[in-house]
């Protein structure tokens, strides 16, 4: 876990606009992240959980508490068929694009339509991309 004091934001959004945060956590594993929200949670200061930075705009003067930053990696395949279907889990940090670039590659189908559209994978269900 990384811990950074007024960093600014922008960076981490898409849009590229916005201050700094007091606090930023990056947690690279799950045990992490839950920890670094308790911490905050329990500190009862305001917590923002940043995943890929898309669909956010942080205010010039930034962003009073902690913000975690979701970072965690990884694809692991549970099973995989030769008729285009497979069961993955996906970090919620890993890079949702290249998500669905990996898919295409290894010939599992479903997600190939939702190609291009920015953010993480943890955000991606909360979003409602399949509306686009």
């Amino acid at each position: 876990m990384r811990e950074e004091f007024d960093t600014p934001l922008a960076g981490l959004t898409t849009m590229r606009v916005g201050g700094p945060a007091r606090r930023l956590v990056t947690a690279s594993t799950t045990d992490e992240l839950v920890d670094a929200v308790r911490e905050v949670d329990d500190a009862d200061e305001p917590l923002l959980v940043l995943s890929g930075g898309s669909n956010l705009l942080i205010a010039d003067e930034g962003f009073p508490g902690t913000v975690v930053r979701v970072a965690t990696q990884g694809v692991v395949v549970e099973s995989a068929d030769r008729c285009g279907g497979a069961v993955v889990r996906v970090a919620a940090g890993q890079d949702w694009d290249a998500f669905v670039a990996r898919t295409v590659a290894e010939g599992w189908a479903g997600v190939e339509c939702l190609s291009g559209i920015p953010g993480l994978t943890g955000s991606t269900p909360i979003q409602n991309v399949g509306a686009y």
